[in-house]
């Protein structure tokens, strides 16, 4: 009798000749396939791996191992209890791209395997390029020399992690302000922004112009799994003149030489930077002598009233001194001017606003004083304008304890040119003439920024951002900025106003699809009554490469699974670079999903690189409606893929007519058919040895 060992090992021999010689009985093989999204990797992105699974034959306990590079956020290891045969199963994996990642491809394998079996698939992905200076918007305005400024700076988190951020400022023109850092921090959220102020003091000895100051910004990931960057970003501090302050003195009643007067000045900003830490303080003059008040501090010069009671002890023009020092200890010298008639009849002009712009209503506001008493005081006003109110009046009394006031209103022609003019007042026969300014806006187009630059040859519509601004002293009226170039929507806006130093932005939509390639000219008009202007930008109309679209459908009947092979060729001369296929499904055809992982991506493809005359090869299910009836229908194919030097990916549509056919599945009918006719055969041979026995 042989050994029980031996027994065994026969029987181990005897099994393992019998599995490679009977298909039935050998392990099931399958295969492993990967793809990914977005199409678009940088530093910091997470990726989604998509693991899809076919076997020829049910599997169970298969186990899924992912080998990436970088960090695998979920799905490291994967189980799956049961696979069945024939039906693709999908599974999505996360993989976090750290910011210091530098550029270039990396590979992520894939291993699935049983007990005795695997298979395994590896994916380059591209780490693009990133400017990481974008994630840092500073947001400067107009500074003025020695202020004291607070910057903000917008930050931008693209990542799906806490992000720490520090920023920091330095250069020749910036210092500390008192106690405050040059360093701002901040917690930026996932896929948010956040912003941190800068304090900080510009030099006191600077004159108008752009000076640059460095950002050292420290990104890094709360987590740490997201890795941290340093870089550094150039920001331009405009400089503006000497501080502008507007300064207008308004007495109670008609001053006297020689008796105290009580004066109101109006003071307040006129130039486009704010005054911080204002001290204000109204001097003797030649003239002129301050009895009481007259000295205030704000923290913010805007708008201010500031009474003063003055001894004015000469006639005629009086210029009052008034000292403004802000920031750090910069003095300005203003002067509010005041008109002393001569002795006996004294006459003052106010006129409000102090400057007026073709179409505007100006008050002239006339103080009649004199120092004796005058009784049927005829009074007639001559100006170039239209007057709206009366311009003549009978007064009938004026003492020197009261003053009287006379009020017009004057429109000013739309046709007026800028410049000084006579306003002429007779009182009691006497002439007394005043000057009134008018100044003229100046608008100007500032900027005409086509997004993005260059786009591809068909691409439907260009962003043009179109910036003006008025530089001149007062409002602009009816502002018409026009785009001159092909448009899609509004061509023109129409501003009513535009007051002084306040930049404006207007969005515009370019018609760039008829345009062949090359460079054209966008132009901007800007027209108000007065003037006009002219600004152009470029946009760059790219060549796009063409692809080639075939296809196949197979088993197209209702109620059936059907299969659509499409085959893509490179005609262009350039590479087409992360090329993507999107399905777009319709009422008969839906894609075929197991279950809602694959439902996820079912109807795209991520196919990569193309070569200049190179063709690769995908394939979509379509589940085919039972209640389509016989016809042709259509689906739709979305492209996508990107060119070098090119900001926005090109774009192609192809459409896909598919035949439906009624009648029987041949992949059912033929098993079915040989089937029966099995049956058929062993009841005839069974009948047989029946009769024979």
């Amino acid at each position: 009798m042989l050994p029980i060992y031996r027994i065994m090992l026969m029987v181990f021999l005897t099994a393992f000749v019998l599995a490679q010689t009977n298909p039935a009985l050998q392990q099931p093989q399958f295969n492993l396939a990967l793809s990914y999204s977005p199409p678009y990797i940088y530093p910091g992105s997470v990726v989604q791996l998509y693991i899809t699974l076919v076997s020829a034959q049910p599997l169970s306990n298969v186990y899924i191992d992912v080998d990436s590079p970088f960090k695998v956020l979920t799905g490291s290891t994967i189980q799956v209890q049961q696979i069945s045969a024939g039906v693709p199963a999908t599974f999505v994996s996360l993989v976090q791209v750290p910011l210091d990642a530098r550029p270039g491809y990396y590979r992520i394998r894939v291993t699935a395997y049983t007990l005795t079996r695997s298979a395994e698939s590896s994916v380059d992905i591209e780490v693009l390029p990133f400017d990481f200076s974008t994630l840092v918007v500073p947001r400067p305005t107009s500074y003025l020399a020695g202020q004291a400024v607070q910057l903000p700076v917008l930050l931008f988190n693209p990542t799906a992690d806490f992000l720490k951020v520090r920023v920091s400022i330095n250069g020749s023109v910036v210092s500390r302000f008192l106690n405050s850092s040059l360093s701002c921090d901040a917690v930026v959220p996932p896929k948010s922004n956040s912003t941190c102020l800068l304090n900080f003091a510009l030099s006191k000895d600077l004159r108008p112009g752009f000076y640059n100051a460095t950002l050292e910004i420290a990104l890094s990931s709360l987590s740490g799994y997201a890795g941290s960057v340093v870089f550094s970003k150039t920001v331009q501090l405009p400089v503006v003149s000497g501080a502008e302050v507007n300064v207008l003195a308004t007495p109670s009643q008609q001053p006297i030489p020689g008796s105290p007067t009580l004066v109101t000045l109006a003071i307040s900003q006129g130039g486009p930077a704010p005054l911080q830490n204002v001290t204000v303080q109204v001097l003797d003059g030649d003239g002129v002598k301050v009895l009481a008040g007259g000295v205030v501090a704000v923290p913010v010069l805007t708008q201010l009233q500031l009474p003063v009671q003055l001894l004015i002890t000469k006639q005629g023009e009086v210029r009052i001194p008034v000292e403004i020092c802000y920031f750090s200890g910069t003095c300005i010298i203003k002067y509010a001017d005041l008109y002393i008639p001569r002795s006996g009849l004294f006459i003052n002009a106010v006129f409000n606003p102090p400057q007026g712009y073709p179409g505007s209503l100006i008050q002239a506001t006339f103080v009649i004083a004199t120092n004796y008493t005058m009784s049927n005081v005829g009074v007639e006003v001559y100006s170039p304008f239209k007057a709206i109110t009366s311009t003549s009046s009978a007064i009938p009394f004026i003492t020197p304890q009261s003053p009287a006031t006379f009020n017009i209103i004057f429109e000013i022609p739309r046709d007026a040119k800028p410049g000084v003019y006579p306003i002429n007042i007779s009182v009691a026969g006497t002439l007394y003439t005043f000057h009134y300014t008018v100044s003229q806006p100046n608008v100007v187009i500032q900027n005409v920024l086509v997004t993005p630059p260059k786009i591809l040859e068909g691409t439907p519509v260009a962003q043009v951002n179109v910036q003006v601004i008025n530089t001149g002293p007062v409002v602009a009226r009816n502002v018409t900025v026009t785009l001159l170039n092909s448009t899609i929507g509004r061509q023109s806006y129409t501003l009513d106003y535009l007051p002084p130093g306040s930049p404006v932005a207007l969005t515009f939509y370019i018609d760039a699809s008829k345009l062949s390639p090359g460079n054209y000219n966008v132009v901007a008009l800007a027209s108000w009554e007065g003037g006009g202007s002219t600004a152009r930008g470029l946009l760059e109309i790219g060549r796009k490469d063409p692809l080639r679209i075939t296809y196949r459908v197979y088993n197209v009947a209702p109620g059936s699974t059907a299969v659509l092979m499409i085959n893509v060729t490179n005609l262009g001369p350039e590479e087409a670079r992360n090329v993507r296929i999107s399905l777009t499904p319709s009422q008969v055809f839906e894609l075929h999903a197991s279950n809602i992982a694959d439902a996820a991506t079912a109807g795209v493809r991520i196919l990569g690189d193309v070569s200049p005359g190179a063709t690769v090869s995908t394939a979509f299910l379509l589940d085919v409606s039972d209640k389509a009836v016989s016809g042709i229908y259509t689906l739709t194919l979305v492209l996508t893929w990107n060119q070098t030097g090119v900001f926005t990916p090109a774009l192609q549509y192809v459409n896909i007519p598919i035949e439906v056919r009624g009648g029987l599945d041949m992949f059912v009918v033929v098993p079915l058919v040989l089937t029966i006719v099995l049956v058929l055969a062993g009841i005839a041979m069974a009948l047989r040895r029946r009769r024979r026995g």
